[in-house]
């Protein structure tokens, strides 16, 4: 399905930079540009404050995770080729034409997932960068009706399917254009949900990835399936004590360094997590993983656990040259 490979993009993207995960629409990128009208409400009599849409203002709190990549610091720490071939990769993963022109203008993109729908593919992709020029094919979109209702946004285009026909639940079923600023690429089941931070505002619990680094995300915790709870009690036990995961991977002269902090329900949730991946690390025992491994801490501060594991240069070299590392 699109969205496991969507999924197995950003998480590899932020363990190893392996990958960046970007869905298709099978359509060009939008921009204002040559292009579509703004679609505004009603003004109302009177002074009118006209709201400023922020690119991550357009993810849900309904998806659980976020990943930010910010491609312009990838472009300019690995170089062009490197970068050119993890977008590659990624998109090779998608099964249908990607938006290599919206990805070749980003400078940040977030992935907006939920978890428990991963094999339908609901999310919420949006590219900030220099999107102008970069205009919706007419003859498969057309301007949709005002999606903002009771409030005034900014140069915001929003567009349509024809005939509201998707070749699936993943596919892209509107596409939102800030100006020339960004482009937004909403899955049918999330449209309604946009429609209303539009309307609105956005979501206080929103995922929200630290804005550092390359690849970063924020993953809010959910309790597993009743059924598969009861199938793997123990993992049940351990998911159920983690409330949210944090996670940066960071570019230095040694490799890339990844900090995540895992934040438990409280301390005794945080400990399962802890004494879990100790176990993890303290029992790899072949030669080139168990080095690895050494470089992994684990350290414990009340319900908080953090992480820090270095990838070394050589390793991660291997990776993205698509080696067998070792």
């Amino acid at each position: 399905m699109r969205a496991a490979a969507e999924v197995r993009a950003a998480v590899a993207a932020a363990a190893a930079l392996m990958a960046l995960g970007l869905p298709a629409c099978g359509d060009a990128a939008p921009g204002l540009a040559g292009g579509g009208h703004p679609t505004r409400a009603a003004s109302p009599a009177g002074p009118r404050v006209v709201r400023r849409i922020e690119p991550a203002d357009l993810l849900p709190a309904d998806l659980d995770l976020v990943v930010r990549v910010d491609v312009a610091r990838m472009r300019e720490g690995l170089g062009q080729a490197a970068s050119d071939e993890l977008a590659r990769r990624a998109l090779d993963e998608v099964p249908d034409e990607a938006l290599e022109s919206a990805l070749q203008r980003a400078d940040v993109v977030w992935l907006g997932l939920r978890l428990a729908d991963l094999e339908e593919g609901d999310r919420v992709v949006v590219l900030e960068g220099r999107m102008a020029g970069l205009t919706p094919d007419p003859g498969r979109w057309e301007p949709a009706p005002a999606a903002q209702e009771g409030g005034a946004v900014d140069r915001v285009a929003v567009f349509d399917r024809r005939g509201g026909v998707a070749g699936s639940r993943a596919d892209t079923a509107r596409i939102i254009a800030l100006g020339d600023r960004a482009v937004a690429l909403v899955s049918a089941v999330e449209v309604s949900s946009v429609a209303r931070l539009l309307r609105d505002g956005p979501d206080a619990r929103r995922g929200d990835p630290a804005a550092e680094g390359l690849v970063s995300l924020d993953l809010r915790a959910r309790r597993l399936p009743p059924y598969l709870a009861r199938r793997f009690p123990s993992i049940g036990a351990l998911v159920a004590g983690v409330a949210r995961v944090r996670a940066v991977a960071s570019l230095h002269d040694e490799g890339v360094r990844l900090d995540v902090e895992l934040v438990g329900v409280d301390a005794a949730g945080a400990a399962r997590a802890r004494r879990f991946l100790e176990v993890l690390r303290d029992n790899v025992e072949e030669g080139r993983y168990a080095d690895l491994m050494k470089e992994l801490s684990i350290e414990q501060v009340e319900s908080t656990v953090r992480l820090r594991w270095l990838f070394p240069a050589p390793l991660v070299l291997a990776l993205l040259s698509g080696r067998s590392p070792g």
